[in-house]
């Protein structure tokens, strides 16, 4: 099997998209968010998941496809909609939707590395990161 310059492309973008995920992901876990009592939905894996998912849609979006593509990057944003909704009903909760955020960013930037700048989004995923762990120095 001789693999194209157009696979090794897409194979790069879905890794970008996914190491943007992770890096999300792994800020999430050392923060303490994806685990313990106040857990929120997402950890390492998920993240890494819907980054996978954005960069999927982007690849879609690029090949032409673009109505699956609407239909996968929904998928993602529908999952951190609906955690976000199911997390605030419980007494008490904190209303902070922080990582349900971050995790349609991921899906956002996972596209955008699918489908137009995998360089522009490993960029962005980056500042996302910093802002995510910076956050006693920003507030």
């Amino acid at each position: 099997m001789v693999i194209t310059d157009l696979q090794l492309d897409a194979a790069l973008r879905l890794a970008i998209a996914a190491l943007i995920g992770l890096a999300v992901g792994l800020e999430r876990e050392w923060s303490g968010h994806a685990a313990g009592p106040d857990a929120r939905f997402a950890g390492l894996r998920t993240f890494l998941m819907l980054g996978l998912l954005g960069g999927a849609a982007g690849l879609a979006a690029r090949g032409g496809h673009e109505l699956l593509a609407a239909v996968i990057a929904a998928g993602g944003v529908g999952l951190s909609v609906a955690a976000y909704v199911m997390f605030v009903r419980h007494p008490g909760a904190d209303r902070d939707g922080t990582t349900e955020t971050a995790a349609l960013v991921v899906v956002a930037l996972g596209a955008l590395a699918g489908s137009v700048s995998w360089l522009i989004a490993a960029g962005a995923g980056s500042l996302v990161v910093l802002a995510l762990n910076e956050k006693k120095r920003l507030h």
